[in-house]
């Protein structure tokens, strides 16, 4: 009888611990596919299916992907080459990113704010204001996420701190390039005398500096502005449904279980195995297109103006404000989103595009920035050359229209647009 009761104990306890080791990989799988990137979740797929006999993985439109063949081997060595300046950024930084807490919400916010140029779109003040941390809390962020990134310059404030990344990787930084930096805006009003007399540098030493910062690269950014709406299909179609919008989510791959008629109590403990992982992953890619419904069912409750009337009806959206409202974790957020490409009635565009930022992030119930860009534009090609209208001018003109900006908003966002200042453009006409 004791006997009996020992080998029920045994076998009640085997059988607990192997449903718990089966949940613990199933929520391993889960998590590790919602955090992966587009270009790294098929790579995982290709993977998947070279190791496990029972995974059977089907590209879209494509045939089946086997295990060695050279379709599945340059697949493979593409995903690894990444494809945009977010997803090389988000490869880098992987390591600061896995400490989570708060390391991980600053750098996923830097990323966030990152330009094609590579430079970040914000004052480090302002991207502060929004995470309710410290000034000096985000400068020490930065200036980590600037040492681990690569190329040097990315993550840059402006100009002359994306050259002084550069100069000090090569080290090259020393006082007389810092003095020449600090007065980098002097060239845009003159010439190398006029820099040499502001710097208080003789000329053949400002020449030599001069001549070492035009062989580096202002915009680092730019060598990863590939452009993936003309690579390949879109991943989401967006099409109207009454007064609202769809989004008819397309799956890269199309991923299959088979269960062998082998597969019974008296299988291999490894076939055994490859069932389980080969359902977890299915289990894992189901959350994962369920994430990406629920996101994108939100951004076109959003956006739905966007896909009817185009860029400058873009409303302000943040991967923050996604997070918050979908209940997801913004690193999940920040990753379904990366290279994810979306067709809608004006093309195709990236997901990243329909997170706007607002003109002014001190004012309540601003207008998202394409707007303001798309606003202006269209008045300052519109006005008389003999009598052009000065930021204050545009100002009002936005206010009258609802666009409710400031006026150094208008000011910066002119000269982003390559229209001089009043005085200037008085003196052209």
């Amino acid at each position: 009888m004791a006997s009996g009761l020992g080998g029920g104990w045994q076998m009640s306890f085997s059988t607990r611990l192997h449903t718990g080791q089966s949940q613990v990989f199933r929520m391993g799988h889960i998590v590790n596919v919602l955090q992966m990137s587009g270009e790294e979740l098929n790579e995982h797929l290709l993977q998947a299916a070279r190791d496990n006999p029972l995974l059977v993985v089907r590209q879209r439109r494509r045939t089946a992907v086997h295990a060695g063949t050279a379709r599945g081997q340059i697949e493979a060595a593409q995903a690894d080459t990444p494809t945009s300046l977010y997803d090389h950024v988000l490869r880098d930084l992987a390591g600061l990113i896995a400490h989570g807490g708060p390391l991980e919400r600053l750098v996923l916010a830097l990323v966030e704010e990152i330009e094609p140029s590579g430079w970040l779109g914000r004052p480090v003040a302002e991207i502060a204001a929004d995470l309710s941390i410290s000034v000096d809390l985000v400068e020490k962020g930065l200036d980590l996420v600037q040492k681990r990134v690569t190329p040097a310059g990315l993550f840059a404030r402006d100009l002359a701190d994306c050259l002084r990344l550069q100069l000090v990787d090569q080290d090259l930084w020393d006082a007389e390039t810092d003095i020449m930096l600090r007065h980098l805006g002097v060239l845009e009003q003159g010439d190398a005398r006029a820099l040499a007399a502001a710097t208080g540098l003789a000329k053949e030493t400002v020449a030599r500096h001069l001549k070492r910062l035009r062989q580096l690269d202002p915009k680092p950014g730019a060598r990863f502005s590939t452009d993936l709406t003309l690579s390949r299909e879109p991943d989401v179609r967006v099409e109207a449904q009454g007064d609202g919008w769809i989004a008819i989510v397309k799956s890269a791959f199309e991923t299959q279980v088979s269960v062998l008629p082998e597969v019974s109590g008296d299988s291999s403990p490894e076939l055994k195995q490859a069932l389980m992982q080969a359902c977890a992953l299915k289990q894992a890619l189901d959350l994962r297109q369920n994430a990406l419904k629920q996101i994108m069912r939100y951004m076109l409750d959003v956006q739905g103006d966007y896909f009817r009337d185009g860029l400058e009806a873009l409303h302000p959206l943040t991967q923050a404000t996604i997070a918050q409202k979908t209940g997801f974790h913004l690193s999940t957020v920040s990753r379904v989103l990366n290279g994810l490409l979306i067709e809608g009635p004006h093309g195709i565009v990236e997901a990243r595009t329909l997170c706007a930022h607002s003109a002014s992030h001190a004012a309540q119930n601003c207008p998202s920035k394409p707007k303001v860009l798309s606003r202006l534009r269209a008045a300052l090609r519109a006005e008389c050359a003999a009598h052009p209208l000065s930021d204050q001018d545009l100002t009002d003109l936005l206010g009258a229209e609802g666009l409710a900006v400031s006026r150094r908003v208008v000011a910066k966002y002119r000269l982003e647009l390559g229209f001089a200042p009043l005085a200037r453009r008085r003196l052209r006409a």
